[in-house]
């Protein structure tokens, strides 16, 4: 596993583990940058959580995330253009 992704793995942890605090404020780091994340407010849970909690494959969860976030980004039209093409990758790949 990449150190990326076990980064990531281990930030999504802490954001469960967190899920009762908020973490509006908090720095988040990735590859040894601050990015500051104002337009996240997980004071009512984080979407890790609830994918976690609702068994969301890697689609479901992006699709998700791309819907809730997109007026809080300002890239309304962009995030839904978006979530139309991973319908139709999801559509394409999935196999039941």
């Amino acid at each position: 596993m990449s150190d990326t992704i076990k980064k990531y793995q281990e930030m999504k942890e802490d954001l469960i583990q967190r899920d009762n605090e908020s973490v509006s404020d908090m720095d988040i780091v990735v590859n040894d940058y601050e990015v500051l994340t104002p337009h996240y407010d997980n004071s009512k849970g984080s979407l890790y959580k609830f994918a976690e909690d609702h068994n969301l494959n890697s689609y479901e969860f992006d699709l998700i995330k791309r819907i809730v976030r997109c007026r809080k980004k300002g890239q309304f039209k962009s995030d839904l253009l978006k979530s139309k093409k991973v319908i139709d990758l999801y559509l394409k790949e999935f196999k039941q």
